[in-house]
């Protein structure tokens, strides 16, 4: 097999948060009729919308990890058949910009009350939520070679840990969020968790 220097990927991940799911198909036997997100002209926002949390430090990790169980029989030494029981899928981010509308998001269970009045505020009011709201999330992380880019969607997360925020003379705060995953049981089996996309050209 031939090796292809141009596979080794390098980039940053841009997040959005927020947003509509690409529509889901009726049947994974046929995927290609589920629509696939991608990014817009110039690479400004993908097409599922949302609103970027700016600059971010440190890499945006997916994890994806399904647990099986395996059969064993007195006849075979090895496992026979595997059977999938659960899967976990979150992703990890860094957040540089602390505005009220990120800061909403990594608390998980805030409602934020925009006041235009005097004086002009923006609150995040957190506390007592028995319900957990969920949301989109879209990556981008564009190629080294500058064309092409890969396009991470999960359907639904909310912020599993929260938020411990800094408020430091010497150093930036840093809002550290994890979002973890649930099924979106409204899409066929086979496209509930999320969908990754690799693009060889640039958005038109």
């Amino acid at each position: 097999m031939a090796t292809d220097i141009a596979k080794i990927h390098i980039g940053q991940g841009d997040v959005w948060l927020g947003g509509t799911p690409p529509a889901a198909g009726g049947d994974m036997t046929d995927p290609t009729s589920s629509v696939v997100n991608t990014m817009t002209s110039l690479f400004t926002a993908p097409t599922s919308g949302g609103t970027a949390v700016g600059f971010t430090n440190g890499p945006a990790t997916l994890t994806y990890k399904p647990t099986y169980y395996n059969v064993e029989t007195e006849q075979a030494f090895a496992e026979v058949l595997v059977i999938p029981t659960a899967e976990e899928c979150s992703v990890d981010f860094v957040m540089l910009e602390a505005s009220y509308t990120n800061l909403n998001r990594a608390m998980g269970q805030a409602t934020s009350e925009v006041n235009a009045g005097a004086p002009v505020n923006n609150v995040n009011f957190v506390g007592g939520k028995a319900t957990v709201a969920t949301f989109l999330l879209t990556l981008c992380s564009r190629k080294r070679t500058a064309t092409g880019y890969y396009l991470l969607t999960v359907y639904q997360v909310y912020s599993m840990d929260g938020v411990a925020l800094n408020f430091e003379r010497r150093k930036e705060m840093q809002n550290k969020v994890t979002m973890r995953a649930l099924a979106n049981t409204a899409r066929p089996v086979g496209d509930q968790l999320f969908q990754l996309a690799e693009f060889t050209a640039n958005p038109a």
